[in-house]
């Protein structure tokens, strides 16, 4: 069973990934919201991890196709 823990933990690691994947990348927050198609906003809300209850499947594909990375990979712990 998966508790709020759990999802607030796996959110917490998404939101700092998508950061360090754009990070890495080389892109600002308006260009991953461009090439994305989302708004800037919301990726603000994701990279501040305050709004994990509506990403989507669609959401994280279109990140990870824009951040050039598999959607597993926003989900890994980096050590």
């Amino acid at each position: 069973m998966i508790t709020n823990h759990d999802l607030n933990q796996q959110y917490e690691t998404f939101s700092k990934n998508i950061k360090t994947f754009r990070l890495k990348n080389k892109i600002t927050q308006e260009q991953l919201a461009e090439q994305s198609d989302l708004s800037i906003s919301y990726i603000k809300q994701i990279e501040s991890g305050k709004e994990y209850k509506n990403v989507s499947l669609t959401v994280m594909l279109k990140l990870s196709k824009a951040l050039n990375t598999k959607v597993n990979r926003l989900f890994q712990e980096n050590k």
